[in-house]
């Protein structure tokens, strides 16, 4: 085979992994999606790249090994759950490689019936306490930016210190997501008790020599603060990372077991990292943020209200007289008792200004008027 051949077969796999991978939304659905797509090749026994020769396969044959694969993961007692999950990722592949001759009604019905599972619940916030308690600077940030913002685990990495932007009269950060991405890019909002867990975290690295620019991560893999800084490599932390982390934390306040045998995989009462975005939209719905706001601040997609429905920054932050913004709801996200105090001090501090002012205007007018009627 000539080099200019093997090329071009290589440009063809790289563009169809493109197709597939730039396609893809979320980060955690892109990881699910190829790890789904992988496994089916390696089933197929196609390396991982050779995305040329997949496509290269007669449809008919593809479908009959799709189907062979649905039939194997049963076997090996694969979730429902799981087996969807990848099915969706080689019905992407497939689809955005202008492969369309797949009879996906007829692969779906080899799937199985979808599996009733327990009902998982958000943390709550004396569980979340538990954890802040006893982890570092670090990672108190990760869980409050996750539980006050309604941030994904996929969307930490990439967040950059150019990404929050502060919004100093109520105490908080503006949050922009996913910002180099033209399509899943969106805005949220942490509370002023998270702003200060990022300023900590932020500045603690900064005591120990790291310079902090607007192109730094604002979560980096942890280091060791005492090495020389000249050789310390600062990267951005990883999802698998911040899980792994929240999963040693859980254990270590015993609110998750330890070595249970044959139990590492089973459904848990509480998601390891979503429980901290569901916290988020329970919490912001209890405090009576309408649906539609707390989509669009958990950049979740909406139909055609995306198209049509338009909200301002004001409008999701500060809400209206019949809407509750981000500001109505920071106390019910609000996670150490003292600082919820603190907040509710602010607020009566800035009441008692409005009425002072009020006051202040209503003595003039009345001074206005007395002299009108001499």
């Amino acid at each position: 085979m000539t080099n200019s051949t093997q090329e071009q077969i290589s440009s063809v796999s790289q563009i169809a992994k493109n197709n597939f991978v730039e396609s893809c939304r979320s980060a955690a659905t892109r990881i699910l999606y190829q790890k789904g797509l992988d496994y089916f090749m390696d089933y197929i026994k196609l390396g991982s790249e050779e995305y040329d020769r997949l496509l290269e396969r007669d449809p008919k044959l593809i479908q009959m090994d799709i189907i062979r694969f649905i039939t194997h993961m049963k076997k090996k007692n694969n979730g429902s759950s799981t087996i969807y999950s990848y099915i969706s990722g080689l019905n992407k592949f497939f689809i955005m490689n202008d492969v369309l001759l797949l009879n996906w009604k007829k692969i779906k019905s080899f799937a199985p019936e979808r599996e009733k599972v327990a009902e998982d619940r958000p943390y709550n916030h004396d569980e979340i306490k538990k954890l802040l308690d006893i982890t570092t600077p670090r990672n108190k940030a990760l869980i409050l930016i996750m539980g006050s913002a309604g941030l994904r685990v996929g969307g930490i990495p990439g967040l950059r210190v150019k990404d929050l932007i502060p919004i100093d009269d109520y105490g908080i950060y503006r949050i922009n997501v996913y910002a180099k991405s033209k399509r899943s890019s969106y805005f949220t909002f942490c509370t002023p008790e998270c702003r200060s867990a990022i300023d900590s975290y932020l500045d603690w690295r900064r005591r120990f020599g790291e310079r902090i620019t607007d192109a730094s991560p604002v979560f980096c893999i942890e280091y060791n603060a005492y090495d020389n800084r000249l050789t310390r490599t600062i990267k951005p932390c990883t999802a698998n990372a911040i899980t792994h982390t929240i999963d040693k934390l859980l254990r270590a306040t015993g609110m998750r077991g330890v070595g249970i045998e044959n139990q590492e995989h089973r459904r848990r009462e509480i998601m390891r990292s979503h429980g901290l975005r569901k916290f988020f939209e329970t919490n912001a719905f209890k405090a009576g943020m309408d649906n539609i706001y707390i989509r669009r601040l958990m950049g979740q997609e909406s139909g055609l209200e995306d198209s049509y429905l338009k909200l301002s920054e004001d409008e999701l932050l500060e809400g209206d007289n019949r809407h509750v913004g981000y500001i109505g709801i920071i106390d019910q996200l609000t996670i150490n008792n003292e600082n919820r105090l603190k907040r509710e001090n602010q607020v009566l501090k800035v009441n008692v200004n409005k009425y002072e002012n009020m006051f202040e205007r209503i003595e003039v007018l009345e001074k206005q008027l007395q002299e009108k009627l001499k």
